[in-house]
C-alpha cells in the first residue's frame, strides 16, 4: 500500500490565487514577458465575440510571473460587460497593491469577485486539455513524473528539480527540497516545520495552475465532526494510536485526532476485504484492488496540533485498518515503525 511525498495529505493549503484570471499573481519573479504565441487555449475555443479577452486571459495564465499594470489595464479594457465590474474592482485592487499581493487577497470582495470571474471564463472561455507554456514544459514534465512515481524523491530528484524549477517558486522549492535533503529520510520531520507545509502549498497552487496539476481541494481535513456522530478521541504518537478501540459502534463516527508526538502525523482509515489483511497489504509494493480495502477518510495533525477530525459515515459491519504512512526515520514509513491497528465494526 504505497504512498508518495506529493500526494501526501499535508499539503492541505487553501491557495486564494487559484482563479484563472489572476492565478500567476501569486509569483514573486519580476519577469513579465508574455507566453509565447505558441500558447493554445484551454478546452474548447471561446466564442468569437470573447475571444480576444479569453486569449488575454489565457496569456496571463501561462507566463511567469505576475501580471504588469499595463496587462491588468489591457483586460479591464477587453472584459465583458457581464464582468467588467467584477474586473475593474479586482484589476484596480492589485494595481493599488503595487505588488503586496496578500494585502489584496486580505480583502473577502477580491476573493468572492475573482470566484464570479472564474465561474464566468470556465463558462465562456473553455475548460478542457491543459496547456503548458514551452518555458514550463521540463519542469511540468518531472512534476508528473514524481507524482507518478512509487516512494519519495530521491536526493539526485530533488536537487534536478532546484535546477529546473521557475523563477516564481524558486525560493519555495529550494526551501522544501533543502529540507528533504537534510531530513535524510525522516520526513515526519520535515512536515512538522510549518514553513515547510505553507510553501508546499504554494508550489502546488503554482504546479495546478501553469502545469495542470490537481490543487487537491479534497485534502483539507475537517475540523467539527459530524453532527450527531459517535466522538472518539485518538492520539497520536511517535509511532503509535493511543485511545482506538478494539470495536467501533456502526453508523457515523467522527475520530478526533490529537498529535503528542514530536513529528508530524496522519491518520487514514481503510475497510478491509473479507480475507484481507493489513500487514500483508502494507508489505506489498502496488495498490491494493478496491475488494481488498477502501479508504473511508484521513485526517493530519503537525505535532502538538489537536482539534481535527476524520468523519467517517455510515461505518457498516467489518474490519477496518488505521495506518500512518508518512515516512520517517532511515526513511521508514511510520507504520513500519508500529503506527497502525485494527478496529471492528459489528
Amino acid at each position: 500500500m504505497p504512498t508518495t511525498i506529493r500526494s501526501t495529505r499535508v499539503r492541505a493549503f487553501a491557495a486564494l490565487c487559484a482563479f484563472s484570471l489572476l492565478a500567476v499573481a501569486c509569483g514573486d519573479d519580476d519577469d513579465t514577458d508574455a507566453a509565447t504565441d505558441d500558447t493554445v487555449a484551454e478546452g474548447e475555443a471561446a466564442s468569437s465575440e470573447h475571444e480576444e479577452y479569453c486569449g488575454a486571459v489565457d496569456e496571463l495564465d501561462n507566463q511567469d510571473g505576475p501580471p504588469t499594470a499595463e496587462q491588468f489595464e489591457r483586460i479591464k479594457e477587453l472584459a465583458p460587460d457581464e464582468i467588467s465590474e467584477d474586473v475593474d474592482y479586482v484589476a484596480d485592487a492589485f494595481i493599488a497593491a503595487d505588488g503586496d499581493m496578500g494585502a489584496v487577497f486580505a480583502d473577502p470582495e477580491v476573493e468572492e469577485r475573482l470566484g464570479t470571474i472564474e465561474d464566468w471564463e470556465d463558462e465562456n472561455c473553455g475548460g478542457g486539455d491543459f496547456a503548458v507554456a514551452p518555458e514550463n514544459q521540463e519542469y511540468c514534465d518531472f512534476i508528473a513524473e514524481l507524482d507518478s512515481q512509487d516512494g519519495p524523491p530521491t536526493n539526485d530528484q530533488l536537487e534536478r528539480i532546484k535546477e529546473i524549477r521557475p523563477d516564481s517558486i524558486g525560493e519555495d522549492t529550494d526551501m522544501v527540497a533543502d529540507a528533504f535533503l537534510a531530513a535524510d529520510g525522516d520526513f515526519g520531520q520535515v512536515f512538522a516545520d510549518p514553513e515547510i507545509e505553507e510553501a508546499f502549498g504554494r508550489m502546488e497552487a503554482h504546479d495546478a495552475e501553469v502545469c495542470g496539476t490537481e490543487a487537491g481541494e479534497d485534502d483539507e481535513v475537517a475540523t467539527e465532526p459530524l453532527e450527531g456522530a459517535e466522538v472518539i478521541s485518538v492520539t497520536g504518537i511517535d509511532f503509535e494510536f493511543e485511545g482506538i478501540p478494539d470495536e467501533v459502534p456502526a453508523g457515523d463516527v467522527s475520530f478526533e485526532f490529537t498529535n503528542e508526538g514530536e513529528a508530524a502525523h496522519e491518520m487514514a482509515v481503510f475497510k478491509l476485504g473479507e480475507g484481507a489483511d493489513m500487514d500483508e497489504l502494507l508489505s506489498r509494493d502496488e495498490e491494493p484492488s478496491d475488494e481488498e480495502a477502501q479508504e473511508v477518510g484521513f485526517t493530519f495533525a503537525g505535532p502538538g496540533q489537536g482539534g481535527v477530525y476524520l468523519n467517517a459515515e455510515g461505518l457498516d459491519a467489518g474490519t477496518y485498518a488505521v495506518v500512518c504512512f508518512i515516512p520517517g526515520p532511515e526513511g521508514k514509513a511510520h507504520h513500519e515503525l508500529g503506527m497502525k491497528t485494527t478496529f471492528t465494526v459489528s
